[in-house]
């Protein structure tokens, strides 16, 4: 047990580049009026969550990819904007 809580604590700097990452780039990708208003929605609030999160860690803050409630609240609203997003575009009328 030891061992995997040193390789999650040793992973943090990496998962905090990414989540950078996917905070941008669901910003990039929802700021056009492409996808509903709620997908959009959903996306800004884990880019926010995400942001928050990954400037905590940047300062100090002992979070793990695994800590609740941030980041963990971050990925029910990306689930839900990748099923926004799937659902919108699978929609036969594309």
């Amino acid at each position: 047990m030891a061992g995997n809580a040193a390789g999650l604590q040793a992973s943090v700097p990496s998962y905090a580049g990414g989540i950078a990452l996917w905070a941008a780039g669901l910003v990039m990708v929802s700021a056009p009026n492409t996808f509903a208003l709620w997908m959009r929605l959903t996306a800004f609030v884990s880019a926010v969550l995400f942001t928050v999160s990954a400037a905590m860690i940047l300062w100090g803050a002992p979070l793990l990819p695994t800590s609740a409630p941030l980041p963990a609240l971050g990925y029910p609203f990306l689930v839900l904007t990748f099923i926004g997003w799937i659902w919108t575009l699978m929609k036969p009328e594309r």
